[in-house]
């Protein structure tokens, strides 16, 4: 071939690669460029769209499980004034605490209430409902959920732990089948025990846990809970729990087990519990006259077996009473929160409070020869250690179960 020729070839050749490239040259942009055009158009349009309903959650008024008589009560720094408190309230009711103690119901804790708004250009005819969400901040899988009509924008939260953060939000349901939900709320409950809780047709309920210990530790929540019976003593086997204090009892509270310390013919032949079978019974009877706490051989027996039950992981969480839920479920309150260290002013406390249920009963100081001077008797430099001692050497609970029971129910400083 001539050099001519292949000169007219090359030429040839490069326009051709020219006039491929041009229809890309022309559109002024790669293909990235229009991707990116595109999707900015389409957030810029998303954005411009306006929420149809924009749902506001309102700050709780107050965070505080405990009533207004019950809080006086434990601001208090003398825990012993408990009477005082129980006769200006009977008073009001216009009843006298010293002939008839423990017949109104002031144990119940109060509720956090929650409330909310909906903003809207729609008529609000369109809302068909809304959706809580409330869940503990640090176990977000364990989620409440409940669902309200469109007339309702509050909800009540009842049996809240203590000290504790929670989160929740809103969603209104449309009737267009569309949610809309409002942005995360937060409040914290105030940091004061004891925790009471409300179980329907039982009194005088409340968790062993959240009290402070010595060392800057604090009692687990949600594990031990102490009240009275849940059947009545009788023979007839009348069950005084409600259907929905039973589902309080197993889905909320999700107690396992229940320790009944009450005499076996109290009990009317009862060998199962009323919450169901899912719940396991055991009948550790002690004497009903809190003179013979430390003297019965029977009582000791069974605060042994007590403490056996406590020592295992898997019968958490538990339920302990007796009748009131004054005296045996006092005693074991005392010797578990005072061997993790509670002080004996706040182990009084707890004890003391039972004054606010509707028992039958009040309950005073009579509790200080029987067994609160004498646990000190122990010997040890701490009440914790004293009680320890005295479980231990007098009443002969094995060592490896009162560890046990430290370690379960007691929270380490800085956790």
């Amino acid at each position: 071939m001539m050099k001519t020729d292949r000169l007219s070839l090359c030429i040839l050749t490069f326009l051709l690669s020219l006039c491929l490239l041009l229809p890309l040259v022309s559109c002024g942009e790669t293909p990235a460029d229009t991707a990116q055009t595109t999707v900015a158009a389409t957030v810029a349009a998303t954005t411009a769209e306006p929420a149809k309903y924009t749902v506001r959650l309102n700050a709780p008024a107050s965070t505080a499980i405990h009533t207004d008589l019950q809080a006086s009560y434990l601001a208090d720094k003398d825990p012993l004034t408990i009477k005082s408190y129980m006769r200006s309230a009977y008073s009001a009711q216009s009843v006298n605490f010293d002939d008839s103690p423990g017949t109104i119901e002031l144990s119940r804790p109060a509720a956090i209430k929650l409330t909310w708004e909906v903003e809207t250009d729609q008529p609000e005819s369109d809302i068909v409902g809304y959706t809580l969400s409330l869940w503990r901040e640090a176990a977000p899988d364990a989620a409440l959920t409940a669902t309200f009509s469109k007339l309702i924008k509050e909800y009540g939260l009842i049996n809240a732990l203590i000290g504790e953060t929670y989160c929740w939000t809103i969603t209104v349901i449309d009737k267009d089948g569309k949610n809309y939900a409002s942005q995360v709320g937060r409040f914290t409950t105030e940091d004061q025990a004891p925790r009471n809780i409300y179980v329907d047709g039982v009194t005088n309920v409340r968790d062993l846990g959240g009290w402070k210990t010595a060392d800057g530790g604090r009692i687990r929540q949600g594990l031990l809970f102490r009240g009275a019976r849940i059947v009545e003593n009788s023979n007839a086997l009348k069950v005084l729990i409600t259907g929905k204090g039973i589902k309080t009892m197993r889905d909320e509270l999700g107690i396992k087990s229940e320790i009944d310390l009450r005499l076996t013919e109290k009990l009317g032949g009862l060998s199962a519990s009323a919450l169901g079978k899912t719940v396991t019974f055991y009948s550790r009877p002690m004497s009903d006259d809190y003179n013979l706490m430390f003297s019965d051989p029977d009582n000791l027996k069974n605060i042994r077996n007590v403490f056996a039950l406590l020592a295992d992981e898997n019968n958490y969480p538990i339920f302990f009473h007796c009748s009131a839920g004054l005296d045996r479920t006092g005693l074991i309150a005392w010797l578990v929160n005072g061997l993790c260290g509670v002080s004996e002013e706040d182990l009084w406390r707890d004890y003391l409070f039972s004054n606010f249920g509707k028992t039958k009963h009040s309950r005073s100081t009579g509790i200080r020869s029987v067994y609160v001077d004498k646990l000190k008797t122990g010997g040890g430099q701490t009440y914790a250690e004293q009680i320890y001692n005295y479980l231990k050497n007098t009443v002969r609970v094995p060592a490896s179960d009162l560890d046990a029971v430290i370690r379960i129910m007691k929270e380490p400083a800085g956790n």
